[in-house]
């Protein structure tokens, strides 16, 4: 309709000044341009801002909503990306309307007053019954409100390098110390991880998780079991030293240059590995968890947020509801090789990702759990990662870190 006046309008002022055939087609050509240019317009800061794979998806999104959406990207590193979009957020600017945040932002930021509620319009209770329960009222939701839309699930699963293990399976906790105590040469080891301490809470509720310990519990005896456990590897020299300066990005490089026989990593790596061309059956690959004392994992997601600031809440709207459906879920997941955060979709599609068969058996029968996060995520998290490094390089013993890690979940 608003096209049909605009022609109609234009019509009538081509007659009144008699202009030519050529130039009336030309102002023609430009009104139609305008009309064009006033299409509804957002904007997303992403992590993904530029794989290709995600690129691909907007450009889907854009033609299913007649939305034209903008991506800027946002720092690699963890605490400069959430400090970046805290003070955007706290500064109430409008630059960007929906940001891409984790776990760690969003259990933060919900507290701040920084994001609109998504209940209403987005995340209604059926939609809700689609994710991990738990997981949804510990992570994205306040007080009865949802904060979040999660749009793809990151499960910790266990990752083989098949060059260095060949066809062995590790299945039970003995095997995963045959891992350990194999000589593999200098420098190569049959498992790390990333120490760093805004990483290292990763690992360390992981093994809390396999050893049936509580990571609100430090008296716990499975807890401290764990906390042995991963000692021992730091103090036998199963493990590199070095990993304790090492975040994701670095862990991935060393296990696909060959320099690690095994890892625990989420799922979300698969893009990664796919992207490098080395998820095959003879090179990376993602296998079923070792048996521990418990069948459990941790999953995170990423997850879309909304500006409260936002200018553009309608646009914003259309895409979030989008991202949460069913058809844009399996678009990104298809696109960038995840899994999409909706259990249903896992359990009943056949999804054309890499290792989807693997990734679909942990959200069969493994136990996923959410990680624990406090109104203060990150300061808390490094500073028990700090001083999980100061145990495991013998500055502290195992009763100061339990004593002083039990202080800082009090207060969660």
């Amino acid at each position: 309709m608003k096209k049909y006046v605009l022609d109609v309008l234009l019509g009538c002022l081509l007659m009144a000044v008699g202009c030519k055939d050529g130039q009336k087609e030309g102002n023609i050509q430009d009104v139609q341009e305008n009309a064009a240019s006033q299409k509804e317009t957002i904007t997303i800061m992403h992590i993904d801002a530029e794989v290709p794979g995600f690129l691909e998806f907007i450009e889907q999104a854009e033609k299913e909503l007649d939305l034209e959406i903008q991506v800027v990207s946002c720092p690699a590193n963890a605490d400069i990306r959430q400090a970046k979009i805290s003070t955007i957020l706290a500064a109430g600017e409008t630059s960007v309307d929906i940001f891409s945040v984790n776990d760690e932002m969003v259990s933060e930021f919900k507290y701040k007053g920084y994001l609109e509620p998504l209940n209403d319009r987005v995340m209604t209770e059926e939609l809700l019954s689609k994710y991990p329960e738990s997981y949804m009222q510990n992570i994205t939701m306040k007080d009865g409100e949802v904060y979040s839309v999660p749009y793809f699930m990151d499960i910790m699963v266990f990752w083989i390098n098949r060059e260095m293990t060949g066809d062995r399976k590790i299945q039970t906790q003995e095997d995963f110390l045959a891992l350990l105590e194999e000589d593999w040469g200098k420098g190569i080891y049959g498992y790390a991880s990333a120490w760093d301490n805004t990483y290292v809470y990763n690992e360390l509720s992981e093994f809390i998780n396999l050893f049936g310990g509580d990571y609100y519990n430090w008296d716990n005896k499975n807890t401290r079991e764990a906390l042995t456990f991963l000692h021992d590897m730091a103090a036998k020299g199963q493990i590199p030293v070095s990993q304790m300066a090492d975040q994701y990005e670095q862990m991935q490089q060393k296990f696909i240059d060959g320099k690690y026989a095994s890892i625990f990593m989420y799922s979300g790596a698969m893009d990664v590995f796919e992207r490098a061309g080395v998820y095959s059956e003879d090179k990376i690959q993602a296998v079923p968890l070792p048996q521990f004392e418990k069948s459990v994992t941790n999953i995170a997601t990423w997850q879309y947020v909304l500006n409260q600031a936002s200018e553009h809440k309608s646009g914003a709207m259309k895409f979030l509801k989008y991202a949460a459906g069913r058809e844009g879920s399996i678009s990104y997941a298809e696109c960038m090789n995840r899994l999409p955060a909706r259990l249903d979709i896992i359990l009943e599609e056949e999804l054309d990702i890499p290792g989807f068969e693997v990734l679909q058996d942990y959200v069969e029968h493994v136990e996923l759990k959410e990680r624990p996060f406090s109104k203060n995520t990150m300061k808390d998290i490094s500073a028990i990662g700090t001083l999980f490094q100061k145990y495991m390089l013998d500055e502290i013993s195992q009763d100061e870190f339990c004593r002083k890690a039990q202080a800082i979940v009090d207060g969660f």
